[in-house]
């Protein structure tokens, strides 16, 4: 089964499109379940789970939340864990709401936490294919989920329609999320699909600009 673990919806600032077009898009593309992560927002997840079950989707709730160290995914939670504490306090309510905890785009200036911190935290998986990170940025990654022994995810980490599915999660037939959540945390998940390339990382490299010179990524 392959599942997009890392899409974002409207209801992130910086996403276009609304959760029936991602679960409808993701649907048109094969994929077997998604999840939205909006930053630091649930409601599109929430969302999500009620639509996905009319189309045979299977979604995991999660949410991409700002710590004042970096952007952390948290998966199978149903409750809004706060903006702006620490790598290791997040880490610590996630595992309290019994979620995943995961290193978003840990190789990603400026919302990435960094290997350092990435290498001592207490994660349950590091994402190691992103579909917004450069293929260098994703290797780094890998290379430091490899020597840690640590689980991976991936995702296309959308923000429209056509960014879904970039990259995604392959398992072996899980039939909720409970089975996604266990496969994570035991590492029975791999990464497939491909980094952005060089075109993608060029206008990337401009909105992330602009948005610097905003301040908006104090806001994510």
């Amino acid at each position: 089964m392959k599942l997009d673990l890392h899409i974002h919806s409207t209801y992130s600032r910086d996403g276009t499109a609304s959760p029936k077009e991602i679960v409808l898009k993701c649907k048109e593309l094969g994929l077997d379940g998604l999840a939205i992560t909006d930053h630091n927002a649930i409601q599109g997840s929430m969302d999500a789970v009620k639509l996905a079950e009319l189309e045979g989707l299977l979604v995991v709730r999660g949410v991409e939340i700002s710590t004042i160290n970096g952007h952390v995914l948290a998966y199978g939670i149903s409750e809004l864990i706060p903006k702006g504490l620490s790598i290791h306090e997040t880490i610590d309510k996630i595992h309290e709401s019994g979620g995943v905890a995961v290193a978003a785009h840990p190789v990603r200036f400026p919302s990435g936490i960094g290997l350092e911190l990435a290498s001592y935290s207490k994660f349950d998986a590091i994402e190691v294919l992103n579909g917004g990170n450069s293929r260098r940025s994703n290797l780094r990654a890998a290379r430091l989920a490899e020597s840690l022994r640590r689980p991976v995810t991936a995702g296309s980490d959308a923000h429209s329609v056509e960014e879904i599915g970039k990259s995604y999660v392959v398992l072996e037939g899980p039939q909720t999320e409970k089975d996604v959540l266990d496969a994570l945390r035991s590492g029975r998940a791999r990464a497939g699909g491909r980094s952005r390339s060089r075109g993608e990382g060029m206008i990337y490299s401009m909105e992330t600009l602009v948005e610097w010179l905003r301040g908006s990524f104090k806001r994510l």
